[in-house]
């Protein structure tokens, strides 16, 4: 089931919430782990769809959604004053429904990732494919994980029609200086940079459905029929 939309300040403050969880965390093996999950999960990831989107010049799109926005981005900016920072992105855009979905996605990320470091650390294995994929079926939250399918499908879908459009670009290339007047500069930079690798996508609606289709199916074949089963147990 869709999530209903919330504000980019709500969005915000659930990303700044999770963020907060993972630093009052003060023990060390969590923090080692979590490292290693997310980088595990972006080098997995990426090599689960690579020969997919090379069809579509995709490897740059792939790279930043994996890496540079999942694994590496530094949210601070944003994270620390949701009120004000939603009051100055509606005065710098008209549109702030795709920024919503990042900070949506990234929010999910960090309290699905949390989940999961939990769980490997009780198990106490070394991570891999086999402990990797206990964790998974041990954390679930299945509905979660397809939420954020359906959110990157939106997203595409709202920035797509934009990817190839000259005055869009070069508006979103002027939203540069107010970004950075109301201290928004690391956030534009990311978003600069995705919204390049987006345009250097050959078809990106076709070659987005084709990757969301194969991550969906990894996604059932992972979980899908364990959590089907465990929820029909009395």
């Amino acid at each position: 089931m869709t999530v209903a939309p919330r504000p980019l300040s709500e969005a915000l403050a659930a990303l700044s919430e999770a963020r907060a969880q993972i630093a009052a965390r003060d023990d060390p093996s969590f923090h080692q782990r979590l490292s290693e999950l997310r980088h595990w999960q972006s080098d997995h990831v990426a090599a689960f769809h690579t020969e997919r989107v090379a069809a579509y010049d995709g490897h740059a799109l792939l790279r930043f959604l994996t890496r540079r926005f999942y694994r590496d981005a530094d949210w601070s900016e944003l994270t620390g004053r949701p009120q004000k920072v939603a009051r100055a992105v509606d005065r710098i855009v008209d549109r702030d429904r795709p920024l919503v979905i990042a900070i949506e996605l990234q929010a999910a990320a960090e309290s699905l990732d949390i989940a999961m470091t939990d769980a490997l650390l009780a198990e106490h294995a070394t991570l891999n494919p086999h402990s990797y994929v206990r964790a998974l079926r041990r954390v679930g939250r299945r509905e979660a994980r397809l939420q954020q399918i359906l959110w990157l499908e939106e997203l595409v879908d709202l920035v797509a029609d934009y990817a190839d459009n000259r005055a869009a670009w070069w508006a979103f290339k002027l939203a540069s200086a107010p970004a950075r007047t109301f201290g928004l500069g690391q956030t534009y930079d990311l978003l600069a940079e995705g919204f390049a690798a987006m345009r250097a996508t050959r078809d990106l609606k076709a070659g987005t459905r084709e990757v969301i289709a194969a991550q969906r199916a990894r996604l059932e074949r992972l979980i899908g029929a364990e959590l089907e089963q465990s929820e029909s147990d009395p």
